[in-house]
């Protein structure tokens, strides 16, 4: 028998993620709609000590312009879907208060919201992250991101993760740390080479809005629609769009694991082996190919009780997706 662990959950192709960079109440008029139509979930890059709040930045283009999501807020993001990442306390400089930007604003951030904040990203630009390194070890965060536009790789480095730049016009002069590489709005960017790939591609976006702000990082309802469209016209059913948070676990989760086939058994069977997973990891689940030649989705037996899914059944195997711990028995009858 042959049992394969899967590059990603359900057995997709690649993995997709979109960011908004200071969680702006603009986001549930103008965002949520988007997203309910094409059902691809969010990720709020909260200022945790702005949570419900005017803007408070003197050098940022949004100050006394936009709102911040308050803690009730994003908890009804939360409740259809999406997450939250954590952005620091105020936006400043790293080099200043550093516990305070990265320790404490976690802690903050998830009384606000009642869960923990799994995701740091790096206020500003990337540089910031030397100073930031040990306090973001040290307060636990399981994955960081950068600003720079790439694809990340199926089997990524979490504490250096980048995100592809998504705005309405090419970017500004005065902008250089957000993007090297000015360009014209393509709703297709990094699309196709996250399918060659097989990678996982992050969205960082700001403001939504039909009146934009900074449009070197900000986009139009529009602008979203597209880049959705061509999102699922691309993948074709081959994409996972997940919030970050549910990726990374799965990463973990996936690099943890390991599968041994169990000979002799009357039907296809494994054991799972599973090694040190992070205590704030909250989605436990794997998802495997196992070699299936029965005309018919089998059913799926943990410990010899039904659980998890058959996701599908190609090529002579079967796509099963279950929660998973170590020592389990996993059989298809």
């Amino acid at each position: 028998m042959s049992v394969q662990i899967c590059r990603w959950k359900h057995g997709y192709q690649f993995a997709y993620s979109i960011t908004y960079d200071e969680a702006f109440e603009d986001l549930l008029k103008y965002a949520l709609p988007v997203h309910q139509r094409y059902c691809v979930p969010g990720h709020l890059v909260a200022v945790a000590g702005q949570l419900g709040q005017l803007r408070d930045v003197p050098s940022s283009s949004y100050s006394g312009r936009c709102r911040h999501l308050s803690g009730p807020q994003m908890r009804e993001l939360i409740a259809v879907g999406w997450s939250v990442g954590d952005h620091s306390m105020t936006h400043g400089d790293l080099n200043v208060n550093t516990y305070v930007e990265v320790v404490e604003s976690k802690h903050k951030l998830e009384e606000a919201i009642g869960q923990t904040v799994n995701v740091f990203h790096l206020p500003g630009a990337d540089f910031s992250f030397a100073p930031a390194a040990r306090y973001l070890e040290q307060a636990g965060f399981l994955a960081v991101f950068f600003v720079d536009d790439r694809v990340n790789s199926p089997d990524p480095d979490l504490c250096g993760l980048g995100r592809a730049l998504l705005y309405q016009i090419e970017g500004h002069p005065l902008q250089p740390l957000y993007d090297p590489f000015p360009r014209e709005y393509d709703p297709y960017h990094r699309l196709h080479e996250n399918l060659d790939t097989g990678g996982w591609l992050v969205d960082i976006t700001h403001l939504i809005s039909p009146e934009l702000v900074a449009p070197w990082k900000d986009g139009t309802p529009e602008i979203l629609d597209a880049r959705f469209d061509c999102l699922r016209r691309v993948g074709a059913g081959r994409e996972w769009a997940a919030e970050p948070e549910e990726v990374v676990d799965y990463i973990l989760v996936r690099r943890a694991a390991s599968l041994d086939p169990v000979d002799g058994a009357a039907s296809p069977a494994f054991c799972v082996r599973l090694g040190s997973i992070p205590t704030p990891v909250k989605h436990r689940e794997l998802t495997a190919s196992i070699e299936w030649r029965g005309s018919t989705p089998p059913q799926l037996l943990v410990d010899g009780q039904p659980a998890g899914q058959v996701d599908r059944c190609e090529g002579g195997c079967v796509i099963l997706t279950w929660p998973v711990r170590d020592g389990q028995l996993v059989e298809l009858v």
